[in-house]
């Protein structure tokens, strides 16, 4: 493995995700899927970003209640949705709507905050969704994905800017995108594009 210089943005989001971070809690889970987050989020136009397929298998890392497993789902009718969480109740909730909704191609997996439950080279595309800022360490989420990926599978990562701004987590929490680009490129993902998703957020695509 290269080794990385002290003053790095890699070295220094692994350091600053030392403590450990607070997770949003099930309890708001609500607040995640209300409709007024179509506005600066909507799924169906962060999809349309994504080298999507019908028959394609895909991981939604950190899925909470599913505001974006579901479109997902609706999608790739044809493939399937791996739905990964650390928060059993979030997954509980996530149950009920992807039952409701009546969708079989979702698969709910608990995880931990360093290993995904999925095999190595198993699925062609990974989605992860303001979650590198509530992980302890976000370079384990992202060397997860890598080995989980099939080769030429893909990862985008949408997260907050590292900004300061009245919606969103502390700033403290949050993981820039360009520490989230060096830290990809160390857990051995290729870059594609790094561009601002919003006014709050940024978008991160990468590759096997």
């Amino acid at each position: 493995m290269a080794s990385v210089a002290p003053n790095s943005p890699a070295k220094q989001a692994s350091a600053a995700n030392r403590k450990r971070k607070k997770k949003f809690p099930p309890s708001r889970a609500e607040e995640l899927l209300q409709s007024s987050r179509l506005e600066t989020l909507d799924p169906q136009i962060v999809m349309t970003l994504l080298p999507l397929r019908v028959y394609q298998s895909i991981v939604d890392i950190g899925c909470g209640p599913g505001y974006f497993t579901i479109p997902l789902a609706k999608y790739a009718f044809d493939g399937k949705i791996h739905a990964v969480d650390v928060q059993q109740e979030m997954l509980d909730l996530l149950g009920e709507r992807t039952e409701k909704a009546r969708l079989s191609n979702v698969k709910l997996l608990r995880s931990t905050d360093s290993k995904i439950p999925l095999d190595d080279a198993s699925v062609d595309g990974a989605l992860i969704v303001n979650t590198l800022h509530e992980a302890n360490n976000p370079k384990n989420i992202l060397s997860e994905a890598r080995r989980i990926l099939r080769k030429g599978g893909w990862a985008t990562v949408v997260d907050w800017r590292k900004e300061e701004m009245e919606a969103g987590p502390p700033i403290e929490e949050r993981v820039g995108r360009d520490d989230v680009v060096a830290v990809a490129e160390e857990a051995g993902l290729r870059l594609i594009s790094v561009y601002d998703l919003n006014a709050w957020e940024y978008i991160v695509s990468l590759a096997r």
